[in-house]
């Protein structure tokens, strides 16, 4: 048992310290897109990494506004329309490949991964407006 432990102890320590459990994605894919795979790499990276931020920027506002305030649900159902507006990126990538469902490896992902992106990033700059108005 003690064997076991400090393999499970070696491991979690590995992956603490290595790059690829603290990599995220960092903003200069940017400027290196193609059109191919790698672009929906980058841009799915970017905004994994923007949901959390929005998520972060959500919980400080919504601790802001009072209990039984109105705006707690209205805040909350912005939120929840904003992860289902993601599905709409379908269309202009399904739109690209002919109206195929299951588009194959080529740039179609990427203009999805995008639309996504471009999503997250405007919800970024209105939470981030919204949080600066509520610590006025």
């Amino acid at each position: 048992m003690m064997h076991l432990t400090k393999q499970l102890l070696a491991v979690i320590v590995l992956a603490i310290t290595s790059n690829w459990a603290l990599a995220k994605t960092a903003p200069e894919c940017l400027k290196h897109l193609g059109g191919g795979f790698s672009d929906a790499q980058c841009f799915a990276g970017l905004q994994v990494d923007m949901v959390e931020e929005n998520k972060l920027l959500y919980r400080k506002i919504r601790s802001k506004i009072p209990a039984g305030n109105r705006h707690a649900e209205v805040l909350d159902a912005y939120m929840a329309a904003q992860d289902d507006g993601v599905k709409f990126c379908e269309l202009q990538r399904d739109a690209g490949a002919g109206w195929e469902t299951n588009p194959d490896g080529s740039m179609y992902p990427a203009l999805y991964q995008e639309c996504v992106f471009d999503l997250r990033k405007v919800q970024n700059k209105f939470l981030t407006n919204l949080l600066t108005m509520a610590n006025w």
